[in-house]
């Protein structure tokens, strides 16, 4: 039986993407996949003292570890609402990684929340959500989250 895949960051952004998710695999009687990635590391520019690798691998295991419990919160959540799934913990280019995923195991569609950033958001941070938009090869749901708030200028 094909599943529904949410992919989460545990973000509050996507807060309302895993409470939709959770709600349609009841509603259909289907299965739950919750992937979450850890992200690539980058080099940590102008920063290539002794203790480099070090940096690097904490950052890793501090990602890796956040994943975890951005998944067992998740199989707790699920299984209050009677929802059946599993947990894939990923590791790469976010975008990437859930396509990849979602294309190994068939899913039926991927449930995913976006941060509500602007243009401005967008370039800065990337986006998973457009990336997983444009490239999965089946259905996307795109589960808007709160949206930015833009600073105003100070009245004078």
């Amino acid at each position: 039986m094909k599943s529904i895949m949410l992919a989460t960051d545990g973000s509050p952004s996507a807060e309302q993407a895993t409470q939709d998710a959770i709600e349609l695999a009841r509603a259909l009687h289907l299965p739950l996949t919750v992937v979450s990635v850890a992200h690539a590391e980058f080099p940590l520019l102008g920063y290539y003292g002794y203790a480099y690798a070090d940096v690097v691998a904490e950052l890793r295991t501090m990602q890796r570890e956040h994943v975890e419990r951005v998944l067992a919160s998740v199989r707790e959540r699920a299984a209050a609402a009677g929802v059946a799934g599993e947990t894939v913990a990923l590791e790469g280019m976010p975008g990437e990684e859930i396509c990849r995923a979602a294309r190994e195991r068939r899913v039926r569609m991927i449930v995913v929340g976006a941060h509500g950033w602007g243009r401005m958001g967008r370039l800065i941070h990337g986006s998973v959500s457009d990336y997983v938009l444009h490239h999965a090869e089946m259905p996307v749901l795109l589960v808007a989250g709160e949206p930015a708030t833009e600073a105003h200028p100070i009245a004078a």
